[in-house]
């Protein structure tokens, strides 16, 4: 069953990559860990990271988070919005940078008996926490503004006649 599904996903695949409006919308996924977006990213989940590759060029490949953050950065860079590409890639990797911190010094809070250590460990994960909620708003108005146009991409590639 696996060989005849892999066939008709190669010939799906096939038949949608030719026609431009349909690569403009469409996140294909290859296989398990991969995924292929407007037929120029590739996108793959190697250890828990997401690498976005720009038409199987290595030399282009960009780390990210999660699927959603990899999708956005795809959508920004296809509309050539390099600016907002780095503030995306920048938001993202402050964003897993706070999440290790935090794991850490939840740790050292959950270790330790001095009263004192506690209070100031505890003050430093309630200003992280701050720090995340307000990186995770900035990227979810990428995010946002992402999912819009990608929704109207999609509308106006919708058939306008009725059956």
């Amino acid at each position: 069953m696996k060989n005849k599904e892999r066939k008709v996903q190669k010939f799906l695949h096939a038949q949608l990559t030719t026609n431009k409006k349909t690569m403009d919308i469409m996140l294909l996924p290859v296989d398990e860990n991969s995924y292929m977006l407007f037929g120029e990213y590739a996108i793959f989940n190697k250890n828990d990271w997401y690498l976005v590759c720009v038409d199987d060029n290595v030399d282009t490949e960009k780390k990210f988070s999660t699927l959603k953050t990899a999708v956005t950065w795809c959508v920004f860079h296809q509309r050539r919005k390099i600016l907002e590409c780095r503030k995306i890639e920048h938001l993202d990797s402050k964003l897993d940078s706070l999440e290790i911190d935090l794991i850490q010094k939840t740790k050292v809070l959950h270790n330790t008996k001095n009263n004192d250590i506690k209070c100031i460990y505890d003050t430093k994960i309630e200003e992280d926490n701050i720090k995340k909620k307000s990186l995770l708003k900035q990227l979810n108005y990428f995010i946002n503004i992402s999912k819009s146009w990608q929704t109207n991409t999609f509308n106006s590639a919708k058939p306008t006649y009725k059956r």
